[in-house]
């Protein structure tokens, strides 16, 4: 199993829904476009859902205009309630966060789904990593950052897993960027057992290439691999005879890939 295979299916056993909704913890603070769900018990004018604004501030029946924002559910209860006792003696209030917006995180790149996505209590890179989807299987584990305004955090999924560096775990925060990049591959077609993708690193040959995709099926025609190679720098197409290349004691005849290099396996004739 690949680390990012492994990766997704960890926290993902770990997590299930974590952006799904939630109380919301006792300190958070009430931000823009937040959806609010204020009543006042027995008044019917006063039961409704509204959103804050971006200056911060809510409008209600009676009491007009009052600042949300930045207000933790217990202060902007305890506020409205002061308020609304000019006008009811006995007024009882109750404030619920009914939807979080002002706390967006954004992913980038090798995750399976990219996009913007709402928290709702604080989380950890590999938690929020799950809800997108978890890695893809060209994720660059090793390359990735955290934008946090003109900050750039870098992250190595590979010492948070392997070595357990939980500093690399980071916790995110409103407005973070979450950027994984893609690694470089090649592209393994045909009659091999497991076709696809393959991450390139400088080390990749023709024959390694062809081992993790899981090495030639019986119907594979080991004397014609086809390298396509259609880069910037170069364009061009080869037969190889890869029978002749493994059956030398060294690897001086193995041919190195190259970024997105493309190997297809025809099937033998007979």
């Amino acid at each position: 199993m690949t680390w990012a295979k492994y990766l997704t299916v960890t926290i993902a056993v770990l997590l299930t829904a974590v952006f799904a909704a939630a109380p919301v913890a006792a300190d958070y603070r009430i931000g823009p476009d937040d959806q609010l769900a204020v009543s006042l018990w027995d008044n019917r004018d006063v039961d409704l859902v509204v959103a804050v604004r971006p200056d911060g501030k809510i409008s209600l029946p009676l009491v007009g205009e009052v600042q949300a924002g930045g207000l933790t559910v217990n202060e902007l209860t305890a506020s409205l309630t002061t308020a609304y006792r000019r006008f009811v003696e006995q007024a009882h209030v109750t404030v619920m966060v009914k939807e979080i917006k002002s706390r967006t995180v954004y992913f980038v790149g090798g995750v399976a789904k990219p996009g913007p996505y709402q928290l709702n209590r604080e989380l950890t890179l590999l938690q929020a990593i799950s809800v997108a989807g978890g890695l893809t299987s060209i994720a660059d584990l090793e390359s990735s950052f955290v934008l946090r305004g003109k900050e750039k955090i870098p992250v190595d999924f590979i010492k948070l897993l392997q070595q357990g560096d939980v500093s690399q775990n980071v916790v995110l925060a409103p407005g973070d960027t979450i950027v994984v990049p893609v690694a470089e591959v090649v592209y393994v077609q045909g009659e091999v057992k497991n076709p696809g993708i393959v991450k390139f690193d400088s080390e990749l040959t023709l024959v390694s290439a062809i081992a993790k995709a899981g090495g030639f099926t019986p119907l594979a025609a080991r004397n014609r691999v086809n390298l396509l190679r259609n880069s910037e720098e170069e364009k061009q197409s080869v037969q190889i005879d890869v029978r002749e290349i493994m059956s030398r004691p060294d690897a001086v005849s193995d041919v190195h890939l190259k970024p997105r290099d493309i190997l297809i396996v025809p099937q033998r004739l007979f």
